[in-house]
């Protein structure tokens, strides 16, 4: 088992410590995480073999939830990479749950080493014989989310998922639509792979059925949006997951009514990054982890006062613009990298910038409508209509 990697998901450094001495002994290279953010780093950025799972990690945690909900994830993003469920508070039955979750095996803390080692040994060889008949699986998409908003979306496309329902995916640039495409891929539990199709460069719709990522669905040409809709009245149609910047009321006017009927059923809408502050710090965790991993540098420490500041942010690109900008931190330090940095307006939101993140926030709580979003503000719906306006809403 030399030159194996295994991925330690524990938030007990002592515990970390431990591990990684024995594991060295036998030729085995460890990469510690102590939480879920920084595990889904480490495997989107590393080569893993293993993962050796300890199922809590918030203080006082012991139900196990957090690990089982990472265990999904694992199996998501990496089909096939086997998992060793290690736990101590959370007892047997929760191990046993994580068995019939997809673990392959499990070891109570603490742990004999040799029969730890032994096992660790024989997992991987039966993934290298299994590897060896069937080819490398490739890593799947991962989502890091902590704001309740996003928390209700994931959990709704994770219910659509395993469906045969046509997916419309609405939100402004940078926020994540295709990537959300490709997470309710992965949970669908298709063996079939997603094609990516541009509209804007699509002359003609593809044969072959299966699942297909539409980005800006909105550039169809009236002709192939009347083919669209024949096919997905079809015996055998292909799942859509349509992707578009333009807001619903703009895409009622762009598409047919007849195919906008066929996404109906499971609409999805993302916010903007600035609507989403609780999201913003994870997502800066994340992203200093993945890109130390992937750049083989030391992961920095932000200023403590900087998630905040960064919450503050107007993020007009959205999430690929906050993953640029930490890149920047981790490449050439903290201050060099916000002290050029020129994407972000201000640190500091103007109230305009608050207003219209407000009254954006509300139209999209109640489906733009606009009695129900006044009513919200507290404000006329002749009043919310002039502030529209003024923001270009």
């Amino acid at each position: 088992m030399s030159d194996a990697t295994i991925l330690f998901v524990d938030d007990d450094a002592d515990i970390q410590s431990a591990a990684k001495l024995l594991f060295a002994r036998n030729g085995l290279r460890v990469i510690a995480a102590q939480d879920a953010i920084q595990a889904q780093a480490a495997l989107i950025a590393d080569t893993i073999d293993l993962v050796l799972l300890d199922l809590n990690y918030a203080p006082g945690a012991r139900d196990g939830a957090e690990g089982l909900t990472l265990l999904t994830e694992i199996h998501v993003l990496c089909p096939g990479l086997p998992v060793i469920v290690v736990t101590g508070h959370s007892g047997v039955s929760i191990a046993v749950a994580a068995m019939r979750a997809g673990a392959v095996d499990f070891v109570m803390k603490p742990w004999n080493n040799a029969r730890l080692t032994t096992l660790i040994a024989e997992t991987l060889a039966r993934t290298q014989r299994r590897a060896g008949q069937s080819g490398p699986e490739s890593a799947g998409p991962v989502m890091i989310v902590q704001s309740e908003e996003m928390r209700s979306i994931i959990a709704f496309s994770e219910r659509i998922a395993p469906t045969r329902a046509q997916v419309l995916i609405s939100g402004p640039p940078g926020s994540g639509k295709t990537l959300l495409a490709k997470r309710i891929h992965s949970y669908s539990g298709t063996l079939v792979n997603s094609v990516l199709l541009d509209a804007e460069a699509l002359s003609a719709l593809p044969q072959a059925a299966g699942h297909w990522i539409l980005r800006s669905v909105e550039a169809l040409t009236p002709k192939l949006q009347r083919e669209l809709a024949d096919r997905l009245d079809g015996a055998s149609p292909p799942r859509v997951f349509a992707l578009s910047s333009l807001t619903l009321v703009d895409l009622d006017a762009r598409l047919s009514a007849r195919l906008m009927l066929h996404f109906a059923a499971a609409r999805i809408t993302l916010p903007p990054l600035a609507e989403r502050r609780a999201d913003i710090p994870v997502l800066a965790a994340h992203f200093l982890h993945y890109f130390a991993s992937h750049h083989g540098v030391p992961e920095p420490t932000l200023n403590a006062a900087r998630p905040e500041t960064l919450q503050c942010r107007a993020w007009t690109q959205n999430i690929r613009e906050l993953r640029a900008l930490i890149e920047r931190v981790v490449l050439f330090g903290e201050e060099a990298a916000f002290a050029s940095d020129t994407t972000v307006p201000s640190d500091t939101p103007t109230l305009a910038l608050s207003e219209r993140a407000l009254i954006s926030a509300a139209l999209r709580r109640h489906g733009f409508n606009i009695t129900h979003a006044a009513k919200d503000l507290g404000i006329t719906r002749p009043a919310l209509y002039r502030r529209m306006a003024r923001h270009a809403l």
